[in-house]
Order: C-alpha cells, then structure tokens, then sequence
C-alpha cells in the first residue's frame, strides 16, 4: 500500500526543512525495547461512538479506519497519561522524531482508505492518521505511545495483562510506570534539539492555519460592552471635604477595555490582512518601515499598492471616515502608552487673592480649546462611556466594510468566508 494525500483537505500539508537528526541520548531505547504490535488488523468498526467526531466521514471512495486500541488481545488498559497536560517538553514531532530514530518506523494505528471501484474491498491506498510504539517494561506490563483522534492528542498508555488486586502488586507495577514515565521524560528533554520552531519554512508559514485575532478581540468587545451597560458605574459627582484622601475609582474601566479591544481588533485585521496579502516584492525587511511597522493608518490607505486583492484604496485622506480613523488612532495612542493629556490635569489658578480650581474634563474650556476637544476622544477612564464606545465601534465596522468594498470579487469572497470564524484555514486565492 502507497501514502496517499487525503481527500479531506485540497492542499498538501506544510512541511520543515530537515536538520540532521542525531540522538544525544538512546538510554531510554536500550532499557525498554519495542516489541511488535500484535493487532495491526483496519477496521471501521474498531472506531467507537466516543471516536466517530475526531476522524473524517466516509467520503465518496474514501474511508477511515482504525486498529482495535489494544496492542494485544486480552490485555487491559491500567491507565493512560495524556502528554500535551503532563510533558514540560511536549511537541507532537519532536516525540515522533525521537521515536522513530530510537525504535525506527512507527505502526500505523488509523488511516484514510482508498476503496477499489471495482471490489469496493480491497485498499489501493492508505494516508496515515494515526501511530504508536508499543514497548515493553516487564512480560505482563506495556507501554504504548500513541496519537489519537487524527493525530491531535497523544497519550501514553500502560498496558497489562491483567491488573492485579493486591495493593503490594499493584503498588509495584505502578512504581514500573512511573520509571518508564521518566525515562521518557528525561529522553524527550536531552534530545530536544530534534526540533526548533526557526527550521519551519516559508512556504509553511505561509500556508499555516491562522488564529483570527480580529475575530477574537471584537467579539470579546461587544461582550465587555454588554457587561459594562449593566455593572460599570461611573464615579459619583460630589464635594471633596478638606485633607480628604480621595480613593481611586474604576467606574468606566469596562467602557474602555471594550474601547481598545474594538481598536485593537481593527488593527489584527490590517495585519492579518499584510501578513497574508503582502505581495512577495514588499516582504523584504527594508520594506518593513513603510508596510508592516508603519501607523495603522497609512497601513490602511496604502493597503492596495503593497497587498494583493484590492482593486482601490481601502480609505482616502479628506473624507468624515479618514477623520473618524485619524480620532481613533490619536485614542488608541494616548490610552495604550499612557499619554499625558489635558483632561488628567487638574489646575489651581490664583486671581485676586482666590484660588479657583480648574479641569477641562467639568469646566467649560473656552470656545476655541472646545472646538479643538471635539476632534479628540476623551481620555480618563471616568469620561469613557456607552456613547464613546459606540461611536468607536461604529467606525470599526465602517472600516471593515471599506475593507470589504475595496477588494476585487474573489477576494472578497474569501474576506467573508473567515472574517467571524475562529481560524483562518484558506490560504488566499
């Protein structure tokens, strides 16, 4: 039988460039030796209920099957440790690098099945899903490690024979596995340089599965704005008596966590945008002062001249949504590096032998600085409220849509197809 790409996913999985792979420790192979697997028999029935969501449907010729989960008949599990929660040094390939350099091919424990047309019996291919390693402790005690469900999760097994009754028995099989437990513990951490995250290449990272951070932080937006129309209380107008402390509010905190994670969202989305868009003759470091590392909004307005798909300017300079994006980016700066500004100065001025008390954030500024003021957000937390919020994410959302708007069809249609989804799977057309 021949690896075959699986029908389930119309691109190539992404590949690493090789380092040379030499083991600085074998210990763990010359204690515990790898024993052959004796139920290697595909079935479909082996895939039980608790199975069926983790692996792909039956698809036009193509079915999944698995192996029974026992390495052995009549032996049953005595527990199973599952590694990404319990391994300071999980990483599914390292594990796999290791093994295979320590035991060799690994037995494959599920696949995708290529069925004949003409027998609609026999496989004329085979594209893995599953492997593992059994390997032995003591005659009647087995280890067994493993991926499972699609190569997602990966378990340490222990298998025995029959499990004993005796707490002197048992206690002793236990401190077995621990000892396995171990060893394997202490390989993965003295042969960790099997792996570096820096020999992914491009074309991988590329084709890569993304988190949708715009996605993420907006939803994240509207469910503190939600929560702050009921509990964010603003604090109370009252008279401060003399050589009185006063105590620190945080009424309007919410307002304004929702407030940066609309802005925040809106820029996820224009570096998502770069880092997928970025045509090739722009992706050079020297370029990076004028694409990716610029103000967010000239990233903006200059979108369609480094990124494919767009047939216009996303935004142009002297319109009302170029002025609303230039106030929200001012916000985003004074809240996010924490800026000093006028509204955070409260001023003591003497005139004829008074003392009056000043803040632009209750007094009237005078016309001009009034007419200044109103093309900036306020910026302390107590003057952040529902009506600023909104009028934040109503600018977002008009910025998506020109977004939208200013990209060719086909682009537009793969915009839609992960702009609220949890991950961006599509590479762009």
């Amino acid at each position: 039988m021949t690896l075959v790409v699986s029908p389930y996913g119309d691109k190539p999985m992404g590949k690493v460039t090789h380092i040379k792979q030499r083991l600085h420790s074998d210990r763990l192979a010359k204690i515990y030796p790898r024993v052959k697997r004796e139920n290697k028999d595909f079935s479909s029935e082996y895939i039980t209920d608790e199975m069926v969501p983790f692996y792909p449907p039956p698809k036009g010729d193509f079915v999944c099957r698995v192996t029974k989960e026992s390495p052995f008949d009549n032996y049953e599990l005595a527990t199973e440790i599952d590694l990404q929660n319990t391994t300071p040094y999980f990483n599914s390939l390292l594990i796999y690098r290791i093994l295979k350099l320590l035991y060799g091919q690994p037995d494959i424990l599920g696949a995708v099945f290529q069925i004949s047309g003409e027998t609609n019996s026999e496989p004329i291919g085979m594209g893995a899903l599953d492997w593992g390693y059994t390997i032995r402790i003591t005659d009647d005690l087995f280890a067994e490690i493993r991926s499972i469900h699609s190569n997602t999760r990966f378990r340490l097994r222990y298998w025995i024979r029959a499990i004993p009754k005796n707490h002197e028995q048992r206690k002793l099989y236990g401190e077995k596995m621990a000892e396995f437990f171990k060893a394997f513990s202490d390989c993965l951490e003295k042969n960790a340089h099997l792996f570096d995250e820096c020999e992914i290449d491009n074309d991988t990272k590329s084709m890569s599965a993304l988190s949708n951070i715009f996605a993420e932080k907006y939803s994240s937006a509207v469910r503190i704005l939600d929560i702050a129309k009921n509990i964010d209380h603003l604090p109370e107008r009252r008279d401060v008596e003399w050589g009185e402390k006063i105590s620190i509010s945080t009424g309007g905190s919410l307002y304004l966590s929702s407030a940066i994670l609309f802005i925040i969202a809106l820029e996820s989305l224009i570096n998502t945008i770069y880092h997928l868009l970025l045509k090739p003759t722009f992706r050079s470091e020297v370029y990076e002062r004028v694409t990716i590392r610029t103000d967010l909004d000239v990233r903006i307005i200059s979108a369609h001249l480094f990124c494919d798909g767009f047939v216009k300017p996303i935004l142009t300079p002297n319109t009302e949504l170029w002025r609303r994006l230039l106030k929200l980016r001012k916000f985003r700066n004074d809240v996010i590096h924490g800026n000093i500004t006028p509204d955070h100065c409260v001023y003591a001025l003497l005139e004829d032998k008074f003392t009056f008390f000043y803040c632009g954030v209750t007094d009237f500024r005078g016309r001009r600085t009034e007419k200044k003021s109103k093309r900036n957000y306020p910026t302390t937390m107590a003057q952040i409220n529902l009506s600023i919020v909104s009028e934040i994410k109503e600018t977002v959302d008009q910025v998506v849509q020109a977004i939208e708007e200013a990209a060719d069809d086909e682009h537009k249609a793969w915009f839609n197809s992960w702009l609220w989804e949890a991950i961006i799977l599509q590479k762009s057309p």
